[in-house]
This record gives structure tokens, C-alpha cells and sequence, in this order.
């Protein structure tokens, strides 16, 4: 759809819209709106109704609990309009030990928030109570995707190892709310203090431990896994990263296989995860 039917539908005929334009935003169209008094909105067009539904979820549910932005309009199915948080996305060069410190003690509230089961929690009647069940759900449909990209050696590799693997899910920390892609480049900071936690279309009731998946992308890793210990017990996410990771890196090469930028737009994620199950499967 045009931006003019976003304009006529939120009513902001005379506004004037920017595309939020870089590689991570590779799901949804996200405009930077700036209405003629100068005051800044976020539209957030999601390209599927879950990801629509779970954004608002989230946004709803942890107003208060933990730094998002404020939700303005809602407009079914797709289009979201939200507070602009001020500041700017946290950068590998502004990532200090106490802004990593802040940030694990905020996902460490969030995974106090304790969830009803595993799953998609705008589906309550499909929550599974075993950890497994929802993780295989979507680790096979990542796997489908990769199948006639990948090679047939390496396909095997990937499923032989999940299969050895899944049980250590039965002793993870959960169900609780998790956001599913914590990294910085999902959190914004303004003059080093937090403003706000972006991006909660991924988000579900699962275990704590997959939250720490983009670990090493904060840098001060210490700092980060002190000050979430402040806050709570951290998890032993050691022993169940490696199948982490590799469902992870599965999801995003069949992801980018799928939208066919795994050799432009999507390059440098397809490559990274790449390489991750080549080193990991060797």
C-alpha cells in the first residue's frame, strides 16, 4: 500500500514520512513521522498478522514494567502508530560497562514476568507446558526452508544435532516473557540512560536462556550478566546456546533464502549464520 493510505487512515494528511531504512529492518516497513508542529511518530507496518498481534501484546502488557514506547493508534491488521523514543539505537562504540550493566538488570525484570506456557501467547489455547514443543514448531519450519539451499551433508549435520540436543530444553529456565532478539541494535539510549526497548513482534512465552542468544553483540558481557544477577538468578544459558544458535542461524538463512536477499540486503546476516553452522558442524 501507498504511504497516502497510511496518511488518510492515522489522519496525517500533512505529515511528512521517512523510511527507516537498514539492514535489520528486513519484516516490517517502519516510517519516522513528523507531524507539522514537529512532534515525531513511529509507524510500524507489519507484513504478517502475528507479528502484528504480538507487537501489540507486548506493548500493551509491559507498559510500565519495562521502558517501550507508547503505543498511540492501532489500525488492524498491520499498522501500528507509536511514541518516537528519544536518543538513538545503541552503537558497538557507546556500549560502556554501566549501560551493558542497566540493560541486564531490564531483561532480567522481563523474565520476571512469568508466562501461563511456551508459545505464542496472543494464542492462549495453544501454550504447550513442555519447552520443546513450540521450539520444534518453529525449528522445523526454519529447517523446511532451508532445504533446497542448503547442502544435503550439512542439512544432515543440522538435524542430527538438534535431535542430540533438544532434551537439554527440559531443564531451562521458563515460561517466562521473552523477547527473542535482544541485542542493541533493539534498545534505545539517550545521554547513557535507557529510553526504550523496540521490536517485540518475536516475542512469546518461552525460557530465559534464549534471550541470551546475542550475547557477545553487547560487549561488556560481565557487566551485563551482573547486573541482570541483581535483579535474578542468570540462568545456566551455557549448555543450551550452541542448539540456540543453531536454530537461530537455520531461521535466519531460511529466512533470507526465502525473501531472496540472501545475496543483497540479507548478505551479511545470511553470511554470519553461514558461517556459524560451518564452524559449529565441522
Amino acid at each position: 500500500m501507498t504511504i497516502a493510505h497510511y496518511q488518510q487512515r492515522f489522519h496525517l494528511q500533512d505529515a511528512h514520512f521517512t523510511l527507516i531504512d537498514h539492514e535489520d529492518a528486513m519484516v516490517a516497513t517502519v516510517f519516522k513521522i513528523t507531524k507539522p508542529s514537529g512532534e515525531e511518530l513511529i509507524l510500524k507496518i507489519c507484513s504478517r498478522p502475528g507479528d502484528y498481534l504480538r507487537e501489540v501484546y507486548f506493548l500493551t502488557h509491559l507498559l510500565g514494567k519495562v521502558p517501550i514506547p507508547r503505543l498511540i493508534q492501532l489500525s488492524p491488521p498491520d499498522a501500528i502508530l507509536m511514541e518516537c523514543l528519544p536518543g538513538h539505537l545503541i552503537q558497538p562504540d557507546n556500549l560502556t560497562a554501566p549501560l551493558c550493566h542497566t540493560v541486564g538488570a531490564l531483561l532480567a525484570h522481563l523474565h520476571l514476568d512469568r508466562a501461563p506456557g511456551y508459545g505464542d501467547l496472543t494464542k492462549p489455547a495453544e501454550l504447550s507446558s513442555d519447552p520443546r514443543l513450540p521450539f520444534a514448531e518453529k525449528f522445523r519450519e526454519e529447517f523446511e526452508e532451508c532445504q533446497d539451499h542448503l547442502p544435503k551433508t550439512l542439512l544432515t549435520k543440522i538435524q542430527r544435532y538438534y535431535d542430540e540436543h533438544i532434551d537439554l530444553l527440559l531443564k531451562t529456565d521458563g515460561p517466562c516473557l521473552i523477547h527473542r532478539d535482544f541485542r542493541p541494535g533493539n534498545v534505545f539510549t539517550q545521554h547513557g540512560r535507557i529510553q526504550g526497548i523496540i521490536d517485540w513482534s518475536s516475542a512469546r512465552g518461552g525460557f530465559a536462556e534464549e534471550d541470551f542468544v546475542s550475547l557477545e553483540q553487547w560487549g561488556e558481557e560481565q557487566a551485563f550478566l551482573a547486573g541482570y544477577a541483581t535483579i535474578r538468578k542468570v540462568p545456566h544459558f551455557q549448555r543450551v546456546l550452541p542448539l540456540l544458535r543453531l536454530s537461530k542461524a537455520t531461521g535466519a538463512i531460511g529466512f533470507t533464502v526465502k525473501q531472496g536477499t540472501w545475496q543483497n540486503k540479507g548478505a551479511k546476516l545470511y553470511q554470519f549464520h553461514r558461517h556459524y553452522l560451518d564452524d559449529l558442524l565441522i
